[in-house]
């Protein structure tokens, strides 16, 4: 039961959302963060903007470009033959967030990005997949590149007048994936993520490679690895991207899941499992399943 009592708006277009946001209402997209906060009266907004009548729940492709409203729930992800063809790592990171059914029925894309938690899962896939977040205000709508947005842990670049509408993602075809985490068990929220996106060339030579590890410092890590570009990449070349994965973390993070250092001392083993992951996986990208 939540304690306070507020006002109820429910959009049907963007330009009313945008019309809502005053700074003293709270955007309710699935409600799986939103929610539980008003009812512990942690939260009081005065009043409450449902999403989920704004029509932004949309899966579309135009020019080998991914378009995802920003109130598509993992559920969506996990159906979308589109998303299998061109992202295929939200496909893997939507099967495994932690919730179950019931939150991957109901929990937002939008709502993962806006609330800027370094433990969940979309933002870093969504880094790592090179996204633009599409943000609605007075002005018209911005593109804004989603590594851009994280500025702490809770904290986004937004302003109180704009809203997160969607994301546009270029197509990974062509490309392998890993996705790989860790955590505490089935129902805990994840200590460490990495995302990995590989490509080959003919010869079997790493021709690109992006690595993004989540939850192990307070906004997405994003981890160059050029000494792995023109190489083929066997054990020593993995143990040498993980090594360096490590040493990438500067701040790590610390919450009542795991301490700063622990996860600074997975952050590696973790990259290393999602690289091989990806590169076991090169042969089904080159044979189009």
């Amino acid at each position: 039961m939540i304690p306070a009592r507020f006002d109820y708006f429910a959009p049907r277009t963007v330009a009313d959302l945008v019309a809502a946001l005053d700074g003293e209402s709270r955007l309710l997209a699935g409600g799986t963060w939103v929610v539980p906060e008003m009812e512990r009266a942690e939260s009081r907004p005065r009043r409450v903007v449902d999403l989920r009548h704004a029509g932004l729940a949309t899966i579309s492709v135009e020019r080998s470009q991914l378009g995802l409203g920003a109130m598509c729930t993992y559920r969506d992800l996990l159906a979308s033959e589109d998303v299998a063809l061109h992202a295929p790592l939200l496909r893997t990171m939507a099967a495994g967030v932690t919730g179950g059914a019931a939150l991957r029925n109901q929990a937002t894309i939008g709502g993962s990005v806006a609330a800027a938690r370094p433990q969940s899962d979309v933002p870093g896939a969504l880094v790592a997949l090179r996204a633009n977040a599409v943000v609605a205000g007075p002005g018209g709508a911005r593109r804004v590149p989603v590594a851009e947005l994280f500025l702490g842990a809770g904290r986004i670049a937004l302003a109180a007048s704009e809203v997160i509408t969607g994301f546009e993602v270029p197509s990974s075809r062509g490309y392998a994936h890993g996705y790989v985490k860790v955590k505490r068990g089935g129902s805990s929220w994840p200590i460490a993520t990495a995302a990995v996106l590989l490509r080959l060339d003919g010869s079997g030579r790493c021709e690109d490679v992006r690595l993004v590890l989540g939850g192990v410092e307070p906004v997405p890590l994003t981890v160059e690895l050029t000494e792995l570009l023109g190489r083929p990449l066997g054990d020593e070349e993995l143990d040498a991207a993980a090594a360096q994965a490590s040493a990438a973390i500067s701040v790590p993070w610390t919450d009542v899941l795991a301490p700063g250092e622990y996860r600074a001392a997975v952050a590696g083993p973790v990259a290393r499992r999602a690289l091989a992951m990806a590169l076991a996986h090169i042969g089904e990208t080159q044979t189009g399943h």
